[in-house]
């Protein structure tokens, strides 16, 4: 599960090549280091063969949810037998560019130990899907079983996409990323 990210763009800019920096000036001075769910924060579409970022809320929000309540996460396991989802993974998937996630671990004295993940490379990519509200754009990340490496601080980890496999992502082969390790994690307290 993920329910807050950091990404600092300036600081990411040798993840992209020039062309991408100069056609999204604005989007490339995005820094937050606490995106909660609710929050704007870049995402990635493919639009015919190009990539476009845009900004984009974090969370759907739907009549049946609790009021208040956002859908900041979905379950890979049952994404292809909600109503609200199946349509999306095949025709909305997107990639939430990020530095850091965060998780917390609770003890059995309800203390709460805060863990910062993140892969190897400068920054990586959630797997996500998005839909349109209105005018904007809001995306929910996608989320597995967690790998055994970080299974001790949550039970689930959100779908992380390397970046030498982004174009693999919106092609039929993306089902692969959701029961495959994608990259390696490193953790430490925050």
């Amino acid at each position: 599960m993920c329910g807050r990210f950091s990404l600092d763009l300036p600081s990411s800019k040798s993840s992209f090549k020039k062309e991408t920096i100069e056609t999204n000036k604005d989007i490339f001075l995005f820094s937050n280091f606490n995106i909660a769910p609710t929050d704007w924060s870049p995402i990635i579409i493919k639009k015919l063969n190009n990539y476009v970022f845009q900004k984009s809320k974090w969370g759907f929000e739907f009549d049946w949810l609790p009021k208040g309540k956002t859908l900041f996460n979905i379950r890979t396991e049952t994404i292809f037998e909600k109503s609200f989802s199946k349509d999306l993974i095949i025709s909305n998937r997107c990639l939430v560019p990020f530095n850091h996630y965060f998780e917390w671990k609770k003890e059995e004295n309800g203390k709460k130990i805060k863990y910062k993940l993140h892969s190897s490379e400068e920054l990586s990519f959630f797997g996500a899907v998005y839909q349109k509200e209105g005018d904007d754009l809001t995306f929910s990340l996608l989320t597995k079983e967690s790998n055994p490496i970080t299974n001790f601080i949550h039970h689930r980890n959100p779908i992380i996409i390397a970046k030498k496999n982004i174009t693999k992502w919106f092609t039929a082969d993306f089902i692969d990323y959701f029961s495959n390790p994608e990259v390696n994690l490193a953790f430490n307290e925050d």
